[in-house]
């Protein structure tokens, strides 16, 4: 994977107030194909920490399949906000898990990174459309992670910096987000890099789009295998 592409491109505005923020996440590494080493979120063998006694019923079954169902309407979503100037769906790697735990540790870990990267760039989109947009699929991501964060036995609100629950969501910077995704990503295939610029509501709507096309793969990719 050409590492060109994925390095973030911050205008001096967006560096400052990114760098600003207190209390970020520390970075969420990636090692090995599809582990997912988020401080705090893993047990020490490095499997889920799924509690013995949440199985996987008809109702999460149902969850599971609501949240693939979700993640593909937000990449529809926002390739129409978008129109001709959005990214062109990259090719992904490393995103078929070999077992329910693998995708279960994956999945929570994709949705808090997700709603880390939206509570970032949140403040930094000028257009109050696109705010309210974005905010709106902020909530539900939000509310992906807190359903597998007690579907593996965990605090609802557990964060992957400290491994505790906190009283509030922590914002991750766009390297932060990138070292995350960076792994799964092959190509951009064209597209912009991953990245965006404070104040121009294009590229991060852009950026959005990335995870969600990340996501969406994710889960169609998997959750018929292993979900049913």
């Amino acid at each position: 994977m050409n590492s060109s592409i994925l390095e973030p491109q911050l205008g001096a505005p967006a560096d400052a107030a990114l760098q600003s923020r207190r209390g970020m996440m520390s970075k969420a590494l990636l090692a090995g194909l599809a582990t997912v080493p988020v401080v705090g979120l893993l047990t020490k063998s490095g499997e889920a920490a799924v509690n013995p006694q949440q199985k996987l019923d008809a109702s999460s079954r149902e969850a599971f399949n609501d949240i693939r169902k979700h993640e593909n309407a937000h990449v529809e979503f926002l390739k129409d906000a978008l129109g001709r100037k959005a990214r062109p769906k990259p090719t992904f790697q490393n995103l078929r898990q070999t077992s329910f735990n693998k995708f279960v540790v994956l999945a929570r870990t994709f949705e808090n990174v997700g709603v880390g990267a939206y509570l970032g760039a949140l403040p930094l989109i000028v257009d109050k459309g696109y705010v309210a947009a974005a905010g709106a699929i902020a909530l539900v991501e939000g509310q992906h992670a807190g359903f597998c964060n007690v579907f593996s036995g965990i605090d609802v609100t557990t964060q992957a910096k400290t491994g505790t629950f906190s009283n509030f969501a922590l914002p991750l910077t766009i390297k932060q987000v990138v070292d995350a995704a960076g792994p799964f990503i092959k190509s951009l295939n064209g597209g912009p890099p991953a990245s965006f610029t404070a104040g121009d509501d294009i590229s991060i709507l852009n950026f959005a789009l990335l995870l969600e096309f990340l996501e969406a793969e994710f889960y169609n990719l998997n959750t018929p295998r292993l979900i049913g």
